[in-house]
């Protein structure tokens, strides 16, 4: 077994002064009861106070060199205090004299409790009172920076995570100093909380979906803004899936509402119903509904209200062509009948653009032809009915004469 070096050893390796003549060897243990003092400035008579060793000169070292050989440890190490060159550094240092580091100093200056090892194993960094395995106070924004300094051939970036009474952050310093994380100050419980399974919870604790949002005091809402300065059409909101679409509208325990987005329509149905759905639009823009299509059409929506003139409108109604057609997207025998939407804008000016018609349009023509027919079909038939009164009469006389 080795033996290792004990105090009194190096007590005695201590005593040896600049004013030996000759190294002594004390093959025994060595045992000074006293104080201690080794360096080229011990005096005699030193005044040792409460100090048990000494050193004292102006380069200080305490070096430990390891002489096993063979499998057993053999690393050298020295404990540093200052720089030895004019104007160098004061410290406290332990340095790896075979690895030629120094993984641990200590700077003159450095504040009470910069580090401080509680008797719990708890660690303080600026307190001799810490609460928790790490513990970090500062008089303003505590915080603890992790730098990738590119020595490991990676690109340098520096991150903060800190807090204050603003709130809890995490920095990019490399990134402009950006605060791409932050929760303030009074944020309550579970405003984001990401469950064993991945959930992410919202406003709650027990996420029931990938991302749950919840709230119980009528606020809760999910928006999405694009405040660019550059005006134009982004996708804001993005549903995909290998199959289907559905996005459900519970409005009651047992009423609901979907949309549904299929490779060929996208549909508006009660959950759960059985059918195709009370709206459904297909990819070639037809359109079916189950009800009632209603245009709003009440006095109070509208302005710039003039009277038709309907003789004009039945002369036009009567010269706009009708076609048989169908559709380029429907499939060959599904036909339809009326006007062009070009032709019908020329002669009425209605609609929005010259490729649609709008229902109303259609029906507003109709029903306006049909006036005008009817009040010529009525003017018509007072004119008969006169002629046929003047051949009653005519005819009365002439029986008459006979």
């Amino acid at each position: 077994m080795r033996r290792k070096p004990t105090w009194a050893t190096l007590a005695c390796l201590l005593t040896m002064t600049g004013s030996v003549a000759a190294d002594q060897v004390i093959p025994d243990d060595l045992i000074v009861q006293g104080s201690v003092c080794v360096g080229f400035d011990c005096v005699n008579n030193e005044s040792f106070g409460f100090d048990t060793i000494r050193l004292k000169e102006n380069n200080l070292r305490i070096k430990f060199e390891d002489t096993s050989v063979g499998s057993f440890p053999s690393n050298d190490w020295q404990i540093t205090i200052n720089d030895s060159s004019s104007g160098g550094a004061n410290y406290f240092a332990i340095d790896d004299v075979t690895g030629a580091l120094t993984p641990f100093r200590i700077m003159a200056g450095a504040p009470d409790h910069a580090l401080f090892v509680a008797n719990s194993g708890r660690v303080g960094l600026g307190t001799n009172a810490p609460e928790l395995p790490l513990h970090v106070m500062s008089g303003s924004s505590p915080a603890m920076r992790l730098d990738q300094d590119g020595s490991g051939g990676f690109a340098p970036r520096a991150w903060d995570i800190g807090g204050n009474d603003s709130g809890f952050f995490i920095r990019d310093q490399t990134g402009g100093g950006n605060l791409p994380f932050r929760v303030r100050s009074g944020a309550p419980t579970s405003s984001i909380d990401i469950a064993a399974n991945g959930d992410v919870g919202i406003g709650t604790a027990a996420p029931t979906a990938t991302l749950h949002v919840y709230d119980n005091q009528g606020n809760a809402r999910v928006r999405i803004e694009e405040a660019s300065a550059s005006a134009g059409a982004r996708t804001l909101l993005e549903l995909s899936n290998n199959g289907g679409v559905v996005a459900r509208y519970s409005v009651a325990p047992d009423t609901a509402w979907e949309t549904r987005a299929e490779a060929a329509t996208w549909t508006i149905a009660k959950a759960d119903s059985v059918g195709p759905g009370q709206f459904v639009l297909d990819a070639a823009g037809n359109l079916s509904i189950t009800g009632t299509l209603s245009q709003g059409s009440s006095r109070a929506l509208k302005t710039d209200i003039k009277a038709v003139d309907r003789d004009s409108l039945l002369d036009k109604a009567v010269a706009l062509p009708l076609y048989v057609w169908r559709y380029k997207t429907s499939k060959p025998n599904v036909r339809h009948m009326g006007p062009m939407a070009e032709e019908f804008h020329d002669l009425f000016a209605t609609g929005g653009d010259r490729a649609s018609l709008a229902p109303s349009d259609l029906a507003g023509v109709a029903l306006g032809a049909m006036q005008a027919l009817a009040a010529k079909v009525e003017d018509r038939d007072l004119r008969i009915d006169a002629i046929q009164r003047r051949i009653d009469a005519i005819e009365a006389r002439l029986a008459g004469a006979r």
